[in-house]
């Protein structure tokens, strides 16, 4: 169920997208991720920290997007996200008594501090991993995007889900520039969900070979 809650902001981003365009999207799910903290508070009686640097890291960059019509500041903000999520974990084990991952689950899991380190880093590498893969796309989609606009009369501000690309003096590079951007969207929701999952799954396997080695010794 906190997976799914976790996910509601981008999945309705997505969604929103692909019907009325990226910077309507921005909007949903700055409201989306606000109704996700509430839901958070309401649940727990606290604000969760991962909340609270996802919803000032929308706004931030969400907002210069919206007032610059420039997409590259929202793209870049899950990189930047990922990578402050992984320092975050790792420095964890130097700063503190525990690590960041022992503190929050500790009370459900009672795991060696070996495993809970080792857990860090592997979710601290796959963040850094999620924010590599997603520069990747970004970068595709800006530099597919400024060909365009270098190479048209088109207004850069323009949503390119507007573009009839048919109907423009570069058809190609309006086509190259939709796609990369729509694949930066899918890799948002898809791409990061389904790494994320892997480190789920790598995460109970770990958590279950150490509960079995606890049973039989």
């Amino acid at each position: 169920m906190k997976f799914l809650l976790d996910f509601f902001p981008i999945a309705l981003f997505f969604i929103v997208y692909k019907t009325m365009g990226l910077y309507a999207a921005i909007y949903a799910m700055i409201g989306a991720t606000a109704l996700q903290m509430l839901i958070a508070r309401y649940q727990t009686g606290k604000f969760e920290n991962v909340h609270l640097i996802t919803f000032a890291l929308l706004v931030v960059l969400g907002g210069v997007t919206l007032a610059l019509r420039d997409p590259a500041f929202l793209m870049w903000k899950v990189s930047v996200l990922y990578v402050v999520f992984a320092l975050v974990l790792i420095g964890s084990m130097w700063i503190g008594k525990k690590p960041l991952l022992e503190r929050m689950l500790g009370k459900e899991l009672d795991l060696h501090t070996s495993v809970w380190q080792q857990m860090s880093w592997i979710w601290g590498v796959g963040f850094v991993g999620i924010a590599f893969v997603n520069a990747y796309y970004v970068k595709l989609a800006l530099a597919a995007r400024a060909l365009l606009f270098a190479s048209t009369d088109l207004d850069p501000k323009i949503e390119l889900t507007e573009l009839e690309c048919a109907t423009t003096t570069m058809q190609d590079l309006c086509l190259a520039a939709q796609h990369t951007e729509e694949s930066w969207v899918n890799f948002k929701l898809f791409g990061t969900m389904g790494l994320t999952f892997i480190l789920i799954v790598i995460t109970v396997i770990m958590i279950s070979k150490f509960t079995k080695e606890e049973e039989k010794s």
